[in-house]
């Protein structure tokens, strides 16, 4: 049997330029080989009326982008292996940090998990029994 994976990525660069071409269809992010999600694909838009193809391998962590030039060729723009990019927790500066949202979410966890033990706590009858008031005798 042979590997059809090739053919996948043929019909979908050959789907990207005639999409391209036409500029009236808008491709969203969908998995190509549904048995195992190894390429995603998209488009976005950068600048005035330019769109670039994105194309994302999942088992490699390759990503590729692609444009159609003033040649009507598909036009590579960039390829980036980012298995580095994705192990990172922060870059730039970003506001809140990253440090920051993960403080505030242990801080919220660390609450909710005292107030359901206050909660619970609250539920609980009392070992101690409560006296009961007797008649005054007179």
């Amino acid at each position: 049997m042979r590997n059809v994976s090739g053919w996948f990525c043929f019909v979908l660069l050959l789907g990207a330029v005639v999409g391209f071409s036409a500029g009236r269809w808008e491709v969203q992010a969908q998995s190509i080989d549904n048995k195992s999600t190894r390429y995603l694909a998209g488009t976005m838009s950068y600048g005035q009326g330019t769109d670039a193809f994105m194309i994302f391998d999942t088992q490699t962590n390759k990503l590729l982008a692609y444009t159609i030039g003033g040649n009507r060729r598909l036009e590579l723009l960039a390829a980036r292996e980012v298995t580095w990019d994705l192990r990172l927790s922060s870059w730039g500066k970003q506001e809140p940090t990253a440090q920051e949202v993960k403080d505030a979410f242990d801080k919220a966890e660390k609450d909710r998990e005292k107030h359901q033990k206050d909660k619970d706590k609250g539920d609980k009858p009392d070992s101690t029994p409560t006296p009961t008031p007797t008649p005054d005798k007179k």
